[in-house]
């Protein structure tokens, strides 16, 4: 699984120059490794809070460079550890870990 990204055209869209693009990128990436970790074990914990409030960063952090797959899967987690929902939290860490794993800049 690859999750293509056009780092020209995320420049284009927020106005940023593609340098600027690729640093925050990069900070996104360093950031989303650590809270993936995070979530995963608040997920294998059922600690809602904090599954609540590490898939809103993600979330945050993915909408600020459009990546729009990555921040609705977040979205989709937040709201429901917000709510307490019983749904499959894993098989949505595993989706959202594996577009994070497998980003490729084309």
């Amino acid at each position: 699984m690859k999750y293509t990204i056009d780092l020209e055209k995320i420049a284009k869209e927020l106005d940023f120059d593609l340098e600027d693009v690729e640093m925050l990128l990069e900070v996104f990436l360093e950031g989303a490794k650590e809270n993936l970790q995070v979530l995963k074990t608040a997920i294998d914990n059922a600690d809602m809070e904090t599954t609540f409030k590490t898939a809103h960063s993600i979330k945050g952090s993915a909408a600020n460079l459009t990546l729009n797959e990555i921040s609705e899967i977040a979205k989709d987690i937040e709201l429901n550890a917000r709510k307490e929902n019983a749904i499959d939290y894993k098989d949505r860490y595993e989706k959202l870990f594996l577009l994070i794993d497998n980003i490729m800049v084309d």
